[in-house]
């Protein structure tokens, strides 16, 4: 019972084999109690149709010497009530209230039988003239079955009367707790037949059962194949269930899961890749100064040193770049935060970029709401600016444009807007993905790492805010980042 096939199986089989058991016990119950109350009824009208002619003999004859000691002639007045066959007697006429003549040699008086008994059979009807007895006026026993004083108090009598007098009583022997042999071996029919009905819906509920069991565990071991494929780095591996049920809605998360880890591989082995391109480039830079300087081909001038500490410069901002991301990965990127005038510090840091832009021919707009202010860590939203204008720098087009502002609200609004070129829609939403740059060349010289925009992105959310990227009025790229209070 180790596989989910086997124990729903099982489940399934025991709870119908419990339901067909229930069933049995109560069918046989209910039958039994049915057949008594049916044989009760019977004996009912069997005591009210003898007793018209009972106490017409008892009239004529005077008393009930005539049966006592006489078993003949009690099974002939049986016979003349119920008459042979079940039908009524023979030569029998209407009932006029006394006996109308005399079939046997003592002048036994016949009349006809009710209805309701004609159907008895032989059996039943022997066996209700074994168990009807005839008690006298002070119910001592006249004739019929032999019943003990203890007995017949518990015993539903019927009266025989005469002129407002009763002259005697008839009832039945107490049945016990054995059904007669006609109604056990009915009984018993009924219950074999119940038998192999509740066999055959047995075979059913087993068939359904595994036809249940087979269809749920089938695609729980598809999953748990795909599951152990995925385990093994299979990110390829597809459950293939989408059904409207658990199973189904369970395979098509676990396919999810399989093309994100296989998403997340890709963008793991091209972010290796990345790295170890932009670490090589300073590097190779680096190794290149030093050995002509060690090989005498250029000298250790001012010229050569400057070169080198930009590219040591740019391998250390890239160093920083790769630590802050890995240190927002691990949820430990440090953000302490402290009431702060936000307008003071983006006109610091954008004023520190007025220079270089103007170089290029851009012209640098502010637009600072003064009394918007936040909580945050000044730190890292001066890295969050210094970020953003790099990103302006490198990739704004000579003399365009490149505008910021600050508005207030709930929290703060900050918007960098440039002149372009603008970034198509499909683009937009991979600006902030690690190492990605909208042109496609890896030159150093149009762009950094693709780094800048995922830290913005990361420092943003580590202070609980939102940073998104769209269309500006400008003709070129808006970046809008929302800060709360």
């Amino acid at each position: 019972m180790k596989t989910l096939f086997s124990r729903i199986l099982l489940a399934q089989v025991v709870a119908v084999v419990l339901a067909l058991l229930v069933v049995t016990v109560i069918t046989r119950a209910s039958l039994t109690h049915g057949f008594r109350t049916f044989l009760e009824r019977q004996e009912a009208t069997v005591l009210q149709n003898v007793v018209p002619t009972l106490t017409e003999l008892y009239e004529a004859r005077g008393g009930w010497a005539f049966l006592r000691d006489n078993p003949a002639a009690w099974q002939r007045i049986w016979r003349s009530s119920i008459g042979p066959g079940g039908g009524p007697p023979q030569n029998a006429g209407p009932r006029s209230g006394r006996a109308r003549g005399h079939d046997g040699p003592n002048g036994d008086g016949a009349t006809d039988t009710d209805p309701r008994l004609r159907w008895l059979r032989a059996p039943d009807r022997r066996l209700l003239r074994d168990r009807l007895f005839l008690l006298d006026a002070e119910r001592a026993r006249v004739a019929g079955a032999r019943v003990a004083v203890e007995e017949v108090q518990g015993v539903a009598l019927e009266a025989l009367e005469l002129n407002g007098e009763i002259v005697g009583w008839i009832g039945f022997e107490p049945m016990g707790t054995v059904l007669p042999p006609e109604a056990a071996g009915f009984l018993g029919r009924q219950l074999r037949v119940t038998g192999l009905a509740l066999g055959l819906g047995l075979l059913v509920a087993a068939a359904l059962a595994w036809w249940l069991a087979r269809t749920v565990s089938r695609p729980v071991q598809r999953l748990g194949r795909t599951v152990t494929r995925l385990s093994e780095g299979d990110y390829a591996a597809r459950a293939g269930h989408h059904g409207r049920d658990e199973i189904g809605t369970l395979g098509a998360r676990v396919d999810r899961l399989a093309a994100t880890l296989e998403q997340n591989r890709t963008a793991r082995r091209r972010w290796i890749a990345d790295i170890a391109h932009e670490l090589r480039t300073p590097v190779a830079v680096l190794k290149g100064e030093i050995e002509a300087v060690t090989d005498g081909v250029r000298k250790a001038d001012g010229a050569m040193l400057a070169s080198l500490a930009e590219e040591i410069n740019h391998l250390a901002s890239l160093v920083d770049d790769l630590q802050a991301l890995a240190l927002a990965d691990a949820g430990a990127l440090n953000v302490v935060t402290e009431p702060l005038r936000l307008a003071a510090l983006a006109e610091q840091v954008a004023e520190s970029f007025r220079t270089r832009l103007a170089d290029r021919g851009i012209a640098l707009e502010l637009r600072l709401a003064g009394d918007v202010a936040v909580n945050a860590d000044p730190q890292r939203l001066r890295q969050l600016l210094h970020n953003l204008l790099e990103n302006s720098v490198r990739y704004v087009e000579d003399d365009g444009r490149v505008r910021l502002t600050l508005s207030g609200g709930k929290g703060a609004l900050l918007v960098l807007e440039d002149s372009g070129p603008g970034v198509d829609d499909a683009q937009l939403s991979r600006l902030f993905d690690r190492f990605y740059r909208v042109e496609s060349s890896r030159s150093r010289a149009t762009g950094g790492a693709g780094l800048g925009l995922a830290i913005c992105r990361n420092i943003v959310e580590a202070h609980g805010g939102s940073i998104a990227a769209g269309r500006s009025e400008l003709g070129g790229l808006a970046l809008r980042i929302e800060l709360p209070e």
